[in-house]
């Protein structure tokens, strides 16, 4: 092909995948990829005390994708047609919105002139003032009742006693870094000494002031931690933060305890509860300031033990668990506006739920699924929900749970005339004849008698779960309005089906999951008979990328293709920021239990690939670290089997950077059309 020629070959094939994305959309009316990563999003939400007020927090993305902002609205719910207003006089990115216990005011995030992220008010009605002015970004905060200071945190060095400090020491460029704790790297950085510290931030130009002096831990914790880590007393005298205990690494720790610092005079930290096992989370006072929530993860050490609603009394130091004879457990705790019970949502048989816990009775579960948030007025219920077919969304409802009524219709503009698929449930006998749960998203638009590719979705964990909540991830939508089917299992491991069903998958991943997969697909061609099972695709990630390893070795009869985002291929390399989590997954360290760690080992098996895959990794994941997606290419390639491997350098364990979302999908996409086709 000449220079001229191939020139021309180019421009022709941009023009058509320019144009392609367009036309399908106006031919099918579905989900896109452009658009999902296009469309507004809901981030968050607040409602103020009196119910009155609910201001939420609205994503959008430039045209060219290089900008994400932030913006808030404010709904008036005594005026529920009226339209949603702006924050008068606020900086260009607004997030993180909190009211004052009277709702005549709210505080929220947003940068200075300078870019640094600042604390800043508005009363209702009046126009926004920056409070803060901290030389280094605000991280976390809440407002103290009495409204005098909040309790922010901020990345700073720990023997640093100002912010200022801090400033100055990350402003000098650092040309190696001595380690001499584990945590060399977590998530998608390099530790460099810093951690998240909690200080008391007065509103009168006062310097913060450090709560957490000398603290060698992260609160809240990293990545995603937020204001949920602490909690401040309705006094305004005490504050409560889960946290690790001081110089344990998070790569060989997930148990974090309670510590309590007073505010008024400031003491250092006390650990608060050391008698009590396990991981202890999500503080929060009751109203009257009597008793304190918390969950408590009853077994140390992996994502997939039980958590429980703990209240303890704090004049008494009594602690009692409430809905003991529930297995289930929290994401989320938050106090009733009366203080006479808990609610919590709950992962629970493929959704997640929303419970009330009261103080006396019994857990009951209240009429309202796909919640991904909870709020709480004396009007009654905040809620953020979402399903398969329809993005988060707020709503408000009765403190029972019902009347639920939609108040935000964030995208709804983007979203006219896309039409969704269904998805169905479905249970089938797994591992040890156990009832398993699964989705199956339809095509979209599916013709009677006709037969069409299905994607094997597995997904992360393995105590994940495949939840009937919209997702920014993978959105099985996206690929029904491209003619494919989805089969998504909750198999064994998998959080919202009990202790037991969590806990059977330690030691089994490679088995008992596998066991579950082979059935599931096995039961939903029996069931669903417009599933092409000659036309697979297994797909997963994190640890469903390591099971797409695995199934290429033990189980890869009928695949067309496998794709593999971010998955483990050598369990020996001990190079994860979690080790704890591989520890307990394996029963022990390789040397502890070589026999453990080599047993479901999927580089043991790569003798036996021969199904086509696509491999996908992020440059930046220290979960799962980049070279394990490059070995599996590697043996790919000397395998002679058809592979593509595509690197987002910029990427962590998951794909969240807009252009780098667009380009997976399209890659993906065309991997899946060159080998399902007919």
């Amino acid at each position: 092909m000449t220079r001229i020629h191939r020139q021309a070959f180019l421009l022709l094939a941009t023009l058509i995948a320019l144009v392609a994305p367009a036309m399908a959309r106006a031919a099918t009316s579905g989900m896109t990829a452009d658009l999902l990563t296009r469309m507004d999003r809901l981030n968050d939400a607040s409602v103020s005390p009196d119910g009155r007020y609910i201001a939420y927090v609205v994503r959008t993305i430039s045209p060219d994708l290089s900008r994400v902002s932030t913006h808030i609205l404010i709904a008036d719910q005594d005026r529920p047609g009226a339209p949603h207003v702006e924050i008068a006089g606020a900086p260009a990115r607004q997030d993180m919105p909190a009211w004052s216990g009277d709702g005549r005011t709210l505080y929220f995030r947003g940068p200075d002139a300078r870019g640094v992220l600042q604390l800043w008010r508005m009363p209702v009605g009046g126009t926004a003032a920056q409070l803060s002015k901290a030389p280094i970004d605000v991280g976390s905060f809440q407002i103290a009742p009495d409204e005098r200071f909040a309790v922010a945190s901020f990345r700073v060095y720990p023997d640093c006693p100002t912010l200022d400090c801090t400033a100055e020491r990350v402003g000098k460029p650092q040309v190696a870094t001595l380690y001499k704790t584990m945590t060399v790297r977590f998530y998608d950085s390099y530790g460099d000494g810093r951690y998240n510290g909690l200080f008391k931030v007065g509103f009168e130009g006062a310097a913060a002031v450090p709560l957490m002096p000398g603290f060698e831990a992260d609160a809240p914790s990293r990545p995603s931690g937020s204001s949920s880590a602490f909690t401040i007393s309705p006094d305004s005298k005490r504050l409560i933060f889960a946290a690790r205990r001081s110089g344990v690494s998070p790569n060989i720790s997930t148990t974090h305890r309670l510590f309590e610092v007073a505010l008024d005079p400031i003491a250092p930290p006390r650990e608060m509860l050391p008698e009590l096992e396990g991981s202890l989370l999500n503080p929060g006072f009751s109203p009257d300031g009597r008793r304190l929530a918390f969950t408590q993860a009853n077994e140390p050490g992996s994502d997939g033990d039980r958590k429980s609603v703990r209240v303890l009394d704090l004049a008494t130091g009594a602690v009692r668990e409430l809905g003991a004879a529930l297995d289930r457990w929290p994401n989320e705790i938050v106090w009733s506006a009366d203080g006479r019970a808990i609610y919590a949502r709950n992962d629970d048989d493929g959704g997640e739920e929303l419970y009330r816990y009261p103080l006396s009775g019994k857990v009951e579960r209240l009429p309202a699924g796909g919640v991904s948030g909870i709020g709480v007025s004396t009007r009654g219920l905040m809620l953020i929900r979402s399903s398969f077919a329809a993005p988060p969304q707020v709503f408000v409802a009765r403190a029972d749970g019902s009347a639920l009524r939609q108040v935000t219709h964030v995208a709804e503009a983007q979203l006219a005339g896309v039409r969704m698929a269904p998805t169905r449930s479905m249970t089938f006998k797994g591992w040890n004849d156990d009832p398993v749960q699964a989705f199956v998203t339809e095509p979209l638009d599916r013709e009677p008698g006709k037969r069409y590719p299905v994607i094997f979705l597995i997904h992360g964990g393995p105590h994940g779960v495949y939840p009937d909540e919209w997702s920014y991830g993978r959105n099985p939508q996206i690929w029904a309005a491209r003619g494919y089917a989805t089969v998504m299992v909750n198999f064994h491991g998998s959080t919202g089906f009990g202790q037991k069903f969590a806990h059977d998958v330690l030691l089994h991943r490679g088995d008992r999951v596998l066991e579950d997969l082979q059935k599931g697909w096995a039961a939903a061609l029996a069931d669903y008979p417009f599933l092409d099972g000659k036309r697979g695709c297994a797909m997963g990630s994190s640890f469903g990328g390591y099971m797409v390893y695995w199934i290429a070795g033990v189980w890869n009869e009928p695949w067309r293709c496998l794709v593999a985002h971010a998955g483990t291929l050598d369990s020996r390399v001990y190079t994860s920021d979690i080790q704890w989590h591989v520890d307990r997954q394996m029963g022990g360290t390789p040397w502890e239990n070589p026999q453990g760690v080599e047993e479901f080992n999927a580089m043991a098996h790569v003798a036996q690939w021969k199904t086509p895959l696509l491999i996908t990794h992020g440059g930046r994941d220290y979960r799962v670290p980049f070279d394990q997606g490059l070995a599996a290419f590697a043996v790919a390639q000397r395998l002679g089997v058809p592979s593509e491997m595509l690197v987002m350098p910029a990427e962590s364990h998951s794909v969240s950077g807009a252009a780098a979302s667009i380009r997976w999908y399209e890659t993906v996409d065309a991997w899946l059309d060159r080998w399902t086709a007919p």
